[in-house]
């Protein structure tokens, strides 16, 4: 089985096209607007998934503490465990608005796992 990603060798057209897309699929919930808009697109597919993944890891478990009203204790901790990883939020958008792929440790290398 090989081990090469589909994002390793992506197209120059699909990142000229994708930039914008691609650095808007960070910004909390609007990754979705990629996966669904943009499908054939590698560049954007890429960045879309990540910007899912930084989405399911950092705002649901958030929404559902506070649902269940445990929103300092939950928060106070999400917020130790969760600083380093929106820092690199800015940063991944402008890699993508430049047209960069750069995998967000520890999602990064997930993003084949998702299904859209």
């Amino acid at each position: 089985m090989s081990s090469a990603s589909p994002y390793d060798s992506i197209a120059p057209e699909d990142v000229q096209r994708g930039r914008l897309l691609a650095a808007v699929a960070y910004l909390p919930g609007l990754c979705l607007l990629g996966l669904l808009g943009a499908p054939e697109n590698a560049f954007i597919g890429f960045h879309a998934r990540q910007g899912l993944l930084l989405f399911t890891r950092r705002v649901v478990p958030t929404m559902l503490a506070q649902g269940v009203g445990r929103i300092v204790s939950v928060s106070s901790v999400s917020a130790q465990r969760g600083g380093g990883m929106y820092s690199k939020v800015p940063y991944s958008a402008a890699k993508a608005a430049n047209g960069e792929v750069m995998r967000l440790p520890y999602l990064g290398t997930q993003i084949e796992r998702v299904p859209f």
